[in-house]
């Protein structure tokens, strides 16, 4: 436990090169966040026609673009906070800065579930004007 102390502690203070460890973390936690989200409407899709649902990736895998795009300039913006903030006397600025962080995260969150919805449509109306058969 001690050992694990002192990783941690060497971690906080040696930002030059643990910013890694942090994108890291920070990439696991949107991960769950995004799984957390999207795990209801993902089981509900595989419930359909195997046809249907790999048509509703298709399209989802072309959707998501920005929603990962804002995920990466989210990330970006968390390295440089990473490597500029005061941990111990917290300011307006790291207050702000995390403010901006949190809010990409809901907005990329946001843009994968509406990636996913404008997907389900998108095969929904090809099935109504035949285009794909049952």
């Amino acid at each position: 436990m001690n050992t694990l102390t002192n990783f941690w502690n060497m971690v906080l203070t040696q930002r030059s090169w643990s910013w890694a460890f942090a994108g890291i973390g920070y990439l696991l936690f949107f991960l769950l966040m995004r799984h957390f989200f999207m795990r209801g409407l993902a089981k509900r899709a595989k419930s359909l026609n195997s046809k249907w649902f790999h048509e509703i990736k298709k399209v989802y895998i072309r959707k998501c673009i920005a929603g990962w795009v804002i995920f990466l300039a989210s990330l970006l913006l968390f390295i440089f906070f990473w490597q500029t903030a005061n941990f111990k006397v917290p300011s307006l600025y790291e207050v702000g800065v995390v403010f901006i962080i949190s809010l990409a995260i809901l907005v990329a969150i946001i843009s994968h579930l509406s990636a996913f919805a404008i997907a389900t449509i998108h095969v929904l109306k090809q099935l109504e004007n035949n285009q794909m058969s049952l």
